[in-house]
Order: structure tokens, then C-alpha cells, then sequence
């Protein structure tokens, strides 16, 4: 006999949680897809159904590991853990570093300022989204949601 699916199980849950996916700015289409993936990944790899993924739920999975190691005093990711609160950029570490590198405060890193932060002077051609020249805050972001986990189908 064949195990369900979480999804075929869960459906009513995850219809449930579809309001989660639509906090994310208004006409954001990309916000709300990735908050469903999240969604959908989180039910899929809880396992055991207690609401919660432990690190052996997570194992395999760099985004999900790095965020469950970001939770403090707590070995376990709930659901809001992987929530999206806006559209904007919001990992802090990411805005202090971008704002130390933006010598000019124009709030976007040109080639040069972008060396200071290596990764993204590695990455500069494929993060400058609009080939202006320099990179945003807001490219970052766009960048980081492009590569969230695809949605598999049932």
C-alpha cells in the first residue's frame, strides 16, 4: 500500500496557511511563491508531524541547517522561522556589511565598494539585475529568493 503524500494528507493545513504567503507586499508574486515553497517544504520534511524540524529533518539542506543554527538556545525550526515578513532585504549581518562597503551612501556598491564584500565582487555581473553597474540591497534580496528550494509537483 502506498504511504500518502504530506500534501494529500495536509492539504487542508496548507490551505490553512496560504494567509502566511500573503504577507508579503502587495502584487508581489514572487514573495508569496517562495513563502509557499517554504510552506510546503517545512510540511513535506516534518516527518514525525509535531510542527517542528530537528536537525535530522533538516539534514541535507544548507538553507535549513543555517537557519536552524541562527535560532538561539533552541534545536528545532518552527514554521514562522522560515517566514517572510516583507519584501525587503532583512537578514541584519547582510544591511551592516552592505552599509560599512557603501562608502558613498548612495545605498548601492559599484565595483569598487563592492570588494570589500568578496562574495558579491565575485558575483557582481550576475547580481547587478538591471546592469546598471552597481548592486542594491534589493538585488540581493532577489538574488537569495531565486535560489529557494523548487516547488515539486504531487
Amino acid at each position: 500500500m502506498k504511504a500518502p503524500n504530506a500534501i494529500g494528507v495536509l492539504g487542508p493545513l496548507v490551505l490553512a496557511l496560504s494567509p502566511m504567503a500573503m504577507q508579503a507586499a502587495p502584487g508581489d508574486k514572487t514573495m508569496r511563491l517562495y513563502s509557499t515553497r517554504m510552506e510546503t517544504l517545512f510540511i513535506r520534511l516534518d516527518v514525525n508531524r509535531d510542527g517542528r524540524l530537528d536537525a535530522s529533518e533538516v539534514q541535507g539542506r544548507r538553507v535549513l541547517s543555517r537557519v536552524l543554527k541562527r535560532q538561539n538556545n533552541r534545536s528545532y525550526l518552527l514554521l514562522k522561522d522560515l517566514r517572510v515578513q516583507d519584501s525587503s532585504p532583512s537578514g541584519q549581518r547582510l544591511k551592516h556589511h552592505f552599509r560599512q562597503a557603501d562608502r558613498d551612501r548612495n545605498r548601492r556598491l559599484d565595483r569598487q565598494e563592492a570588494k570589500r564584500i568578496p562574495w558579491i565582487s565575485r558575483n557582481f555581473k550576475s547580481l547587478d539585475g538591471d546592469r546598471d553597474g552597481t548592486v542594491t540591497l534589493q538585488e540581493l534580496w532577489n538574488h537569495q529568493r531565486s535560489l529557494a528550494p523548487r516547488q515539486r509537483l504531487p
